[in-house]
């Protein structure tokens, strides 16, 4: 039985830091078990930030690794 993993790591949104780190973080896990691709969640709690701004999908390659980033 083939079993793909695809490992998920969620962040709550802090500052410009958090999504890079984020990425960094989601390739090491994805390293570690032998994964091509992955996700990345991020919650974005600032109320002054409209929900057009706060969400979003998009595609991102970290070190040849694909990761799918969502905002929420």
């Amino acid at each position: 039985m083939l079993t793909t993993l695809y490992p998920i790591e969620i962040k709550v949104l802090h500052n410009a830091k958090t999504i890079p780190e984020g990425l960094k973080q989601t390739c090491d896990y994805m390293q570690k078990c032998g994964a091509n691709e992955g996700w990345l969640v991020v919650f974005n709690r600032d109320k002054n930030t409209p929900w057009d701004e706060k969400i979003f999908l998009k595609e991102e390659i970290y070190n040849g690794k694909r990761i799918t980033v969502v905002g929420i």
